[in-house]
C-alpha cells in the first residue's frame, strides 16, 4: 500500500484525507516514478534512475535503445514479472515521452499508457 499520486505528481487528497493505492495500481504508480527518475538524481544512490541526459535527451532518439532502457527499468520494479507490447514514442520539441505496455505483476495484469513530461 502506498500514498496515491495524481497525474501531476501531487499527493491525492479526497475529503481532507490522503488516498491510498494498492495492488497492481501501486505497482503501476511505482513504474511511473521509476520512469520519471533521472540517473543520479537520488542523493542516497546515484546509480539509480533512467539515463535521460546520457542516452535520451539532447540526442537523436534511438528508439531501440530507449525501449531497452525502459524495459530494464520496468522489469526492475518490485512485483513486475514480465513486460510485453512495449511501445515508446518521443517528442523532442515538447519533451514528451509516451510509453505503452502490458505487464504481468504479482498483483495482476497492468495495462500502462502514459505520457511522461521530461
Amino acid at each position: 500500500m502506498d500514498i496515491k499520486l495524481t497525474t501531476s505528481g501531487d499527493v491525492a487528497i479526497e475529503n481532507d484525507d490522503l488516498v491510498l493505492v494498492d495492488g497492481a495500481d501501486a505497482i503501476a504508480q511505482e513504474i511511473t516514478i521509476r520512469l520519471q527518475f533521472f540517473l543520479g538524481e537520488w542523493f542516497l544512490d546515484k546509480r539509480q534512475g533512467v539515463p535521460y541526459f546520457e542516452k535520451i535527451l539532447g540526442q537523436k532518439p534511438r528508439l531501440p535503445v530507449i525501449k531497452s532502457i525502459f524495459r530494464d527499468a520496468i522489469l526492475s520494479t518490485p512485483g513486475v514479472q514480465s513486460v510485453s507490447d512495449l511501445s515508446v514514442t518521443y517528442d523532442g520539441v515538447g519533451r514528451v515521452l509516451s510509453v505503452t505496455f502490458n505487464a504481468v505483476s504479482t498483483e495482476g495484469p497492468i495495462t500502462y499508457n502514459r505520457e511522461l513530461i521530461l
